[in-house]
Formats: C-alpha cells, structure tokens, sequence
C-alpha cells in the first residue's frame, strides 16, 4: 500500500503486489498528472485570455462610449456657453443704451371707424440723434363693443354727477338745473356707492376689451416691435392720431404696454400736424397768463395759490373773471406768453367739434373768437394751453388746429377737488425739472387716490400733442424744448 498526496490536499491509495516497482508506477502517474494537469493549465490559461480579450473588448468599447459622451457633453457645454455669451452680449446692448433716451411714437389713424375697422394705421418710430423715423403698418378690425362700452360708462359717470351735485360735489362743469329729489342725503349716499361699483366693473371691462383688442394679429406686430427696441427705463412719448373722437375719449393708458413701461405716456393728435413760423421774442422769465372764469359753485381760490407758488420762476399775470375784451387783449400782450392756464367751467360738444370756456357767470368763449390773438401768441412763443375744466376735448381740437405745441385738458367732467389735486401735483413736478409727459403721468396717477369717491380720476388729464413741435420743459426759469 502506498500513500501520496496529490494537488492541494488530495491523497491517493492503492493496492499492488509485492514484486511491483512502485517508483516506476510512482514516476509514471506523476507524468501522466503533470502532462494533464499542463493541458488543463494550457486550457484554462487560453479560456482566460479570450475573457481577458473580452474584457479589453468591453473596456475599449465602454472608454469610447464615455469619450463619446464626454465630447457630446463638451459640445453642449460650448453650445451652452456660445448661448450665454449671446445673452450676456444681448444684456450688455441693452445696459449700454442711455437709461435717458427719448423715443417719440405716432400711430396715425388715417381712416376708419368702429364700425367697419381701421384698414390703414401708419406707425412711426423717432429716436435720440435720428431725424428720419422707423414705419410701418397695421390695421384693426371692427369692435362695436367699445362705442358701446364708452356709452354704457358715460351713462353711469353722468348719473354720478347728478347724486353728487345733491352733495354739492360738483364738476368745473357749468351747473345744470338741479332736479328736485325727496331722496335722503343717506339715501343718495347708497346709491352714489352703487353707481361706483358699477363703474369699477366697467373700468375692468375697459381693460379687458381694449387690450383683446389691441392684441388681434396684424395690430399685436407694433407692440412687439415697441418692445424689441425699448428699454423697459426709456421715455417714450405715445401719440394717438385721429379724428374719431371717440379715439380719443379712449383710456389709452390701459394698453398694456403703457402698463409695463413706466416712463411711457400716451397722448392725442391730430392726423396732420404742422409747426407755425416763431417770432424771436427775448423773456428774462417763464410767462404765464392764468386766467380765472366762472367759479359757480367751485372754488378756483386753491388754483391761484398753486400757480402762484411758481413766482419765483416765473412772472404770472392773473386774470379773475375777465371780459371777453380783457382777455383778448392781454392775448396780444407784446412779450407773448409761455403757457396759458385757465381754471373754471368748460365744456365741448358731444361730437369733439368745438368747445367753449365761461370767464364771467354769463360770458362764454371759443375758440375760434379768440383765433387771431392766439395765433400772435403761439407765433411769439406759447408752448403749452392748460385747461383745468370739464371735458376739454373740443377745446384742444379747436386749438391743434391752430398748431399749438401742447395743450393739457380733461377728457371728461372732472370734480372740482380733483382738479385742484391734478393742478398742484402737475405744477410741482413740472416746475421741478420733469418732462411735461412724465410730469403728467404721475400727476394724473397721483388721482389714483381719490378713485375711491371720483371712479376713473386718473383716467381724466390728457395731453393733446402737436406732432410737428418738440413739448416744452420746465428749465433754470425758462420754458425749453426737451
């Protein structure tokens, strides 16, 4: 019997006769094991070299796929910083623009009505340091509900009117014959509260439907090409040209454009506009002719102190109540006039035509009666016409049409507290350096305040624009041109 142990721990028994050479058997099965044990070695050595060809395979496969995926990551990562360097140089442009640029934008209204559309609306565009304009055009289709809607909130804005002449809240409005009412001063105060949630309703109504409106297609392309070429900081000055005078009692202020562009004002004009040939007339100080009419049931004593807080800066002739000869004549006045201010009662016709202003309690004017004393002035330098009365749009038709650079009047009736208010905030921002459109738009947001009891007081004040003259500025005592 021999023993051995074979491989790692395997041992091995046999049995053989005596007279067997057990080396020999020994040698030979130790061969026979080594050579099967080298085959075995030699497969197994082979089997492992393809898996670890296989693995190279993989290996070499899955180090391109991450190159791949790092290259394509690279690439996006280029792509992502190109688009930021594209962004950051659209910022740059856009920071690099003056925070002071002027911009002035007409859209003239050539034709048209609500009923049937405006087909041609020409839009131009004028810049600082560029004399020819940007154009181009759009249109509007027919929307009968804004004549409608206008209507419907007249209606309800007249019907305030009349509980609050009951109140003795009265417009700068000749008072119209009260009707008697056996109303409640409580009684009226309820319905007064009414009427004015009545009209907050429409007010909404206006948004909603002016900017539906602005909004269709073929007009929604000038907006957008406003806002390509705008900084939200620019001032831009928003002319509205037309004869429908219904374009004109719009609250364009509610274009949702205006909204976004705090330092836009919009204002009215005429189609046409032309510049009237000055005389050089030489003033040490800014003149002003503030002229008082019909103080019936008003009180205008609050408009004499606010001008006259300006006499430091500028010299301010008062006129209380004057003749019709009184005022003609001071119209003449050699020196001329800067700016023309009249405080009382107005009012135009319904169609926007013509207007008219009362000096005494029984002395109406027009217009046209003082034509020739106000061409002389706006040919010696009359830069700006406010009227702080009622429904002053027939007033500042009349007066365009004599080329007057701007004129400041109230679309509608306008409560005689809230005018005092318009006038005090106007002339104190005006006085202090601001631009005329900015200095209105923030008086006439100012009104906001007093909405609770007057619905639709900052909608009121508007500038009325000769397109052809620069509007004046407020400067070291001296009305310049901006």
């Amino acid at each position: 019997m021999t023993r051995r142990v074979i491989g790692s721990g395997f041992l091995k028994k046999s049995a053989c006769p005596p007279e067997t050479d057990k080396e020999k058997i020994h040698q030979r099965f130790f061969q026979f094991y080594d050579e099967n044990l080298r085959v075995l070695e030699e497969k197994y050595q082979k089997e492992l070299q393809q898996i670890k060809r296989h693995i190279n395979q993989n290996l070499q496969e899955s180090e391109i796929k991450h190159q791949i995926e790092l290259a394509e990551i690279k690439k996006q990562n280029t792509r992502s910083e190109e688009q930021k360097d594209y962004m950051m140089s659209l910022v740059n442009q856009i920071f690099q623009k003056s925070t002071s640029a002027n911009y002035l934008v007409t859209l003239n209204f050539a034709g048209g009505n609500f009923a049937t559309g405006f087909p041609v609306i020409r839009a131009n565009i004028w810049s600082d340091g560029h004399p020819l304009p940007i154009s181009f055009t759009s249109k509007l289709p027919p929307n009968l509900k804004i004549p409608q809607l206008y209507n419907h909130w007249s209606q309800k804005y007249e019907q305030l009117r009349e509980y609050y002449g009951n109140l003795d809240l009265l417009p700068r409005i000749k008072p119209k014959q009260q009707q008697t009412t056996n109303f409640s001063k409580k009684d009226i105060e309820k319905e007064v509260q009414k009427i004015i949630l009545e009209i907050r309703e429409l007010e909404k109504e206006w948004r909603l439907l002016l900017n539906n409106w602005l909004n269709e297609s073929n007009f929604n392309k000038i907006e957008k090409e406003l806002r390509t070429r705008f900084n939200l900081s620019d001032k831009v000055r928003l002319i509205i040209q037309s004869e429908n005078i219904l374009m004109q009692h719009i609250p364009w202020h509610l274009w949702n454009f205006c909204s976004d562009y705090k330092s836009a004002e919009t204002a009215i004009g005429l189609p046409e506009a032309n510049r009237m040939e000055k005389l050089n007339t030489a003033r040490e100080k800014i003149r002003i002719l503030a002229i008082f009419g019909n103080d019936e049931r008003i009180n205008i004593e609050a408009d004499k102190q606010y001008l006259s807080s300006l006499s430091r800066e500028a010299e301010i002739l008062p006129l209380v109540k004057p003749s019709r000869q009184e005022l003609d004549e001071k119209l003449w006045d050699e020196k001329g006039w800067d700016i023309i201010c009249f405080s009382g009662h107005s009012e135009s016709k319904a169609d926007g035509s013509t207007g008219c202003f009362y000096l005494g309690n029984e002395t109406k004017m027009t217009i046209e009666e003082l034509e020739n004393a106000l061409v002389t002035t706006i040919r010696k330098g009359l830069q700006l016409a406010i009227f702080n009365s009622c429904d002053g749009l027939g007033l500042a038709r009349q007066l365009a049409k004599l080329h007057i650079p701007a004129i400041i009047v109230m679309r509608e009736e306008v409560a005689d507290v809230v005018a005092q208010k318009f006038l005090q905030d106007f002339l104190e921002l005006f006085s202090s350096g601001k631009s005329l459109y900015i200095s209105v738009r923030e008086a006439r947001e100012k009104l906001q305040i007093m909405e609770d009891k007057f619905p639709g007081a900052s909608w009121l004040p508007v500038i009325c624009q000769n397109s052809a003259e620069v509007p004046p500025s407020f400067q070291c005592g001296h009305l310049a041109r901006q």
